[in-house]
């Protein structure tokens, strides 16, 4: 049996297309009730931590130049609010209501 494990990362002061402040909260909350563990982490306590590895300091640069594509491309109709994750050992970007949806039927 494979475990599932979803990584959401939120920006500091993203917002949705309506302006609304996305909240880790929020998120939280969200995926609380659909029933999964939620452990929140604010990557800054993190970095105050042990020594990164390799691996992170090439994953957080993996993840960044991905979310910036997205950022640089800005958000349009044809371009949703994405996330942006790791899936076996692969960057991709979902759309975030997808990957809420999906998180929600599980």
């Amino acid at each position: 049996h494979d475990a599932v494990v979803v990584m959401v990362i939120i920006a500091e002061g993203a917002v949705d297309r309506e302006g609304n402040a996305i909240k880790a909260d929020y998120v939280k909350k969200v995926l609380s009730d659909a029933g999964e563990d939620v452990r929140v982490t604010v990557l800054g306590h993190v970095q105050r931590g042990g020594q990164p590895t390799a691996f992170d300091r090439i994953l957080g640069s993996r993840l960044g130049c991905e979310a910036a594509k997205h950022a640089v491309g800005g958000l349009t109709k044809e371009i949703p609010p994405c996330i942006v994750s790791l899936k076996n050992n692969e960057i991709i970007t979902l759309p975030l209501m997808e990957a809420i949806e999906k998180t929600l039927s599980v």
